[in-house]
């Protein structure tokens, strides 16, 4: 395949895996963004693009796509966009490439970990033993069975599939909300369809896998936690701003929660002052849910091609192989 080296330039925002690294170093000038950069950074370098590699955690406005004049294509690495103003995107014409598939099965896997660790109060469980404090195991660590609990799914899309697809293993009672009923595959796992209120109503655990948009932006609040059984557990591997912070903080301190496992929030990295850090009951993860070694170097292949295809294009050259 002819190389487009010297004729382009792809700027990779956040660290992907080498294996993507090294596709788009074969085709193009590839800068890479140090670990911790922000949009100031992106800035800096903005007007050499004729390509963007995202992970989401640096946001895209207007203002960083209006003085990248020569940028074609932004490739997402994973699923979310709601870190980019893609209505001024389109208006410019950049093409916004996202890859979704590669991280399937590992946000599944890591939502039922989370669940998992949630109920059994494994984390707390380590630290009792780090700390010397043993004989916790007959008091403080005595968690709950996840079979036989009936576990809601908003958002029964293509992981919150997969998550429940998992979940039937351990022979859990499956409920889902989705904005369009999704007969087949309530066929295959033996899911009802319920709205959000009667999800609200019947779970005993609920595990959010919804985009972020105008409609699912603090879909979680206080009057959907007072819809809640007391005792309930909650797992977001989502977006942060589906849930409103705030009104988790209360249930969690009032009990209406027991126990939240949260791999997203509404503000990342989570505020060092954030109350959620006080609580027992919350397990924090720094946004990990996809992030495997297969997963990553899935999603950076894919990507990388993706965004040469599409630079490819500009050239007029057939693609070949990578």
């Amino acid at each position: 395949m002819r190389s487009l080296t010297r004729n382009f330039t792809i700027v990779v925002i956040e660290p992907i895996h080498k294996s993507g690294i090294k596709i788009l170093q074969k085709h193009a000038e590839v800068i890479q963004l140090p670990i911790g950069s922000t949009e100031k950074d992106l800035l800096k370098v903005s007007e050499q693009a004729d390509a963007f590699v995202t992970r989401g955690f640096v946001k895209i406005p207007k203002e960083v796509l209006e003085t990248a004049s020569r940028l074609k294509v932004v490739g997402v690495h994973g699923a979310g966009v709601d870190h980019i103003d893609t209505d001024f995107a389109q208006k410019r014409g950049v093409l916004i490439i996202r890859t979704p598939e590669t991280l399937t099965d590992t946000v599944a896997e890591f939502t039922v970990g989370l669940m998992l660790s949630l109920l059994r109060k494994i984390p707390k469980a380590d630290a009792a033993v780090r700390r010397g404090d043993w004989h916790k195991k007959y008091t403080d660590l005595v968690g709950v069975d996840l079979n036989g609990k009936t576990v809601g799914i908003v958002g029964l899309g293509r992981i919150g599939s997969a998550v429940a697809k998992r979940l039937k293993a351990f022979e859990v009672n499956l409920v889902y909300c989705k904005r369009v009923r999704a007969i087949e595959v309530e066929k295959q796992l033996g899911a009802e369809y319920v709205r959000l209120n009667q999800l609200l109503r019947k779970s005993d655990i609920i595990s959010l896998h919804v985009p972020l948009t105008a409609e699912t932006r603090h879909m979680i609040s206080h009057e959907e936690f007072s819809l809640m059984k007391k005792g309930v557990y909650i797992v977001n591997t989502s977006r942060g701003w589906v849930i409103d912070e705030k009104a988790l903080y209360a249930a969690l301190v009032s009990g209406k929660v027991a126990g939240a496992a949260l791999d997203v929030f509404e503000s990342e990295p989570l505020r060092l002052d954030s109350q959620l850090k006080k609580l027992e009951n919350v397990i924090l993860t720094p946004h990990l849910a996809a992030t495997s070694e297969e997963a990553l170097k899935r999603t950076a292949t894919t990507v990388a091609e993706e965004v040469v295809r599409v630079l490819r294009r500009h050239t007029l050259l057939p693609c070949g192989n990578f």
